[in-house]
């Protein structure tokens, strides 16, 4: 491979290939794939079953991904998903996987192939962002509390009211930073 095609690849967060026989449910691995699932690399290259790579999959998104591998291979169709895997050395990737059915002249699965690349990173920033935006609302929150507190004395009704708006604009913030950034589907 050219150096600078494996330079695009690296940067991209590229990590491999699979290819999966739909009637043995044997995978085949390249690049990176068997090392960041755990996976022996000659192994991988030769073929695993697929309950071997789901073994790399995290505890916590392996009967998620395992449900929706079963779904696009049953019918035919495109695989997208995002999930954590678990190295031998005990590290966390979040990856993404695109992949599709190939079928035969009956419309049959016979075989699923796909990429998957490396979200960690990219992951990594999004939750310091997330955390910092955590923060920030807990601190306003705090003292938006105390403030209510204090404006009773005043005998305002205005002033609590707008403290109350501005702690339910701060749930609206709260809930669409919480919200659920995984994207999965199969068409």
């Amino acid at each position: 491979m050219p150096a600078s095609l494996q330079s695009v690849l690296d940067a991209s967060g590229y990590l491999g290939t699979w290819e999966t026989d739909l009637r043995t449910q044997i995978v085949e691995l390249t690049g990176a794939l068997p090392r960041v699932l755990a996976v022996d690399e000659t192994q991988g290259a030769s073929g695993v079953p697929v309950s071997t790579l789901l073994e790399g999959v995290h505890v916590a998104d392996r009967e998620r991904i395992a449900h929706l591998m079963h779904k696009a291979h049953s019918s035919a169709g495109r695989f997208e998903a995002e999930f954590r895997t678990c190295d031998r050395e005990g590290g966390v990737h979040w990856i993404a996987a695109r992949g599709r059915v190939e079928t035969d002249p009956t419309g049959r699965g016979m075989r699923c192939i796909g990429l998957m690349t490396d979200l960690t990173e990219a992951r990594r920033d999004g939750q310091a962002a997330s955390d910092h935006t955590m923060q920030t609302i807990d601190r306003v929150v705090d003292a938006l509390m105390a403030l209510r507190s204090l404006t009773k004395e005043l005998g305002s009704p205005i002033l609590p009211t707008l403290i109350n708006v501005m702690l339910l604009e701060l749930g609206t913030i709260l809930a669409k930073s919480v919200g659920s950034s995984v994207t999965d589907s199969v068409h």
